[in-house]
């Protein structure tokens, strides 16, 4: 049944929300007001720092989201990779300072290390940020800047070069034109009479003879060969050392690893010239070894000659040994003797064995 007025069915014995008297008043309509979305940024004000982030939300990015950034980050690390592969391929590129590790031995100074290293004391200090390079204690380790391990490239053979004697010609004048000598000549040739070569005969020129430093295994260090005048004392280390029948080498390398054949350096305890002679030991030659008061350890030649027979002696006295001898150099004779060879001595007798094959070599 229908209530008259109001159009709506109401179920029998249903009353009416509103009274019948009064006439049913419309419920306001609420207007909701959609807000600007609020951004919320780091340093939030107190409205937002105390609100949670419901647990089930993921701060991950969405599936499709992360998909973008992954693909984004490869991007940016390859590029990166690329901008690095290029940078290193430019003329940008840094080059890093080889260094190795030196332990300062009693004596020692900046001077006679850098000498040996083929480096500067400014280059040390500045490494190894020296205060005061006059003052450097024995046992301390320094790291010493040295040439990178590269091995100069061998001059290319000489191709063979065969000439026709031309009427008119002599040896002396072949020789001249060529760049060689009426000796070389003769030699290479196989030549019995130098003033008779006949008119229409070939000659082959010898090639040119290997550069100084350079010999049938190799050639000198590298640190060597930039100092002709110093590659100019081979011959003294041959004379001395066959005087003492020491192996040539081994001469070279001891006094190369103590001065780097540098004839004008003192140490601090006075140690002097190109093999590092200390006073006592100059006196000590002169007088009982060689008997030539005269020699000049600040003189090449003779500073060779006294470390020859110093090192000559050292051996006799230890029975013929001459790694022993070499540490005695060193370290003293007593001393090792009596304790052995210390670490250093070791790092000292193993480098100058090793220069010494290298000399070797070179010839």
């Amino acid at each position: 049944m229908a209530t008259a007025g109001t159009g709506v069915a109401r179920a029998p014995g249903a009353t009416d929300p509103d009274p019948p008297t009064s006439p049913r008043r419309p419920r306001p309509v609420r207007v909701l007001r959609r807000r600007a979305p609020v951004v919320t940024l780091r340093g939030a004000s107190a409205l937002h720092r105390g609100r949670r982030r419901p647990a089930h939300r993921r701060r991950y990015p969405r599936p499709e989201t992360r998909s973008r950034w992954l693909v984004g980050l490869a991007v940016v690390v390859l590029g990166a990779m690329a901008s690095g592969v290029v940078a290193s391929a430019g003329t940008s590129t840094v080059a890093v300072q080889a260094t190795t590790t030196v332990v300062v031995r009693p004596g020692d100074t900046l001077s006679a290390i850098a000498a040996r290293y083929g480096t500067t004391v400014a280059a040390i200090t500045s490494l190894n940020h020296i205060a005061d390079p006059d003052q450097v204690r024995a046992g301390t380790t320094l790291s010493v800047p040295v040439a990178p391990a590269t091995t100069p490239t061998a001059p290319a053979a000489a191709a063979a070069v065969t000439v026709v004697v031309r009427p008119g010609d002599t040896l002396t004048s072949i020789a001249a034109r060529h760049g060689t000598t009426v000796a070389a000549l003769v030699a290479y040739d196989h030549i019995t009479d130098p003033d008779v070569v006949l008119a229409g005969s070939r000659l082959a020129i010898p090639p040119p003879p290997v550069p100084p430093g350079w010999g049938p295994g190799g050639p000198l260090p590298p640190l060597l060969l930039a100092h002709p005048e110093r590659i100019a004392l081979r011959p003294d280390f041959v004379t001395a050392a066959a005087a003492m029948r020491l192996p040539a080498s081994l001469l070279e390398a001891l006094c190369w690893w103590e001065s780097g054949w540098a004839s004008t350096v003192t140490s601090s305890t006075g140690a002097l010239g190109l093999c590092q002679l200390e006073p006592s030991t100059v006196s000590y030659a002169r007088a009982s070894l060689l008997h030539q008061p005269w020699l000049d350890p600040m003189v090449a030649n003779d500073n060779i000659a006294m470390a020859a027979a110093y090192l000559k002696d050292l051996s006799i006295r230890d029975g013929g040994d001459l790694r022993t001898a070499v540490a005695a150099y060193y370290q003293g004779l007593a001393s090792v003797q009596h304790k052995g060879l210390l670490p250093s001595t070791q790092t000292y007798v193993t480098g100058i064995f090793n220069y010494s094959t290298i000399f070797a070599a070179a010839g």
